[in-house]
């Protein structure tokens, strides 16, 4: 499956199939306390991360426009910032929706909350503050598609992330396409549980639905 492909998959699946399908294959892993700004932004594709740290000569900050130039449309930047300060505000954000990414995701603080809730672009992090962090506390070129701790989770560069207002979950690269294709089953088996229910069936009605759960079975 090509990347576009699996973004186009992304758009169609709820948070809830596709944890339900990293459970069933044995894959992925959960963030903790990491949530949208706005409770109707959706997040989903491929992760370019940064590490931030308080960077000192000889080395060169790279700035949170530069981070934004480095990822391709499509793209979910995930940074992992150890300060309670706020990295980002609303200029960043208006940057990096002109650059057509699917979102900024941090392991860390925003402010302009007001503002980015109004502008829709998807954006999850640990909350606000008001206070910023310094300004040396910056990422490196050499601190860029590394693997970060976000929300307790690790996200290497390539990983999928997929987030909505229940939480953040990542999928590694190389299980991605297998966890689209059960998700896309458990979609099918949820519709087949609503409808059940929405006929008012009763408990022996509901197990024979519990007995169309499909897993997926890759072609050999």
């Amino acid at each position: 499956m090509t990347h576009e492909e699996r973004l186009k998959m992304f758009e169609k699946l709820e948070t809830g199939a596709v944890t339900d399908a990293m459970v069933q294959l044995g894959v992925g892993s959960w963030m903790e306390g990491i949530y949208p700004t706005e409770p109707g932004m959706r997040l989903f594709g491929r992760a370019v991360t940064a590490q931030f740290s308080v960077v000192m000569p000889p080395k060169e900050p790279v700035d949170q426009f530069e981070l934004i130039t480095m990822a391709k449309p499509g793209d979910v930047l995930v940074w992992n910032v150890p300060s309670k300060a706020n990295i980002c505000g609303e200029n960043i954000m208006h940057f990096l929706g002109n650059h057509k990414l699917n979102g900024l995701l941090i392991d860390g603080y925003t402010r302009d909350y007001g503002v980015i809730q109004e502008m829709g672009i998807p954006q999850f992090t640990r909350g606000r503050a008001i206070a910023p962090a310094p300004r040396n506390c910056r990422s490196t070129k050499e601190d860029v598609n590394v693997p970060v701790t976000c929300g307790g989770a690790v996200v290497n560069p390539g990983d999928y992330v997929f987030g909505d207002l229940d939480g953040v979950l990542v999928v590694p690269e190389k299980a991605i396409d297998a966890v689209l294709y059960q998700a896309e089953l458990n979609m099918a088996y949820e519709k087949r549980m609503e409808d059940a229910l929405n006929a008012n069936v009763d408990l022996n009605g509901l197990r024979e639905v519990f007995k169309t759960k499909v897993l997926y079975q890759p072609e050999k």
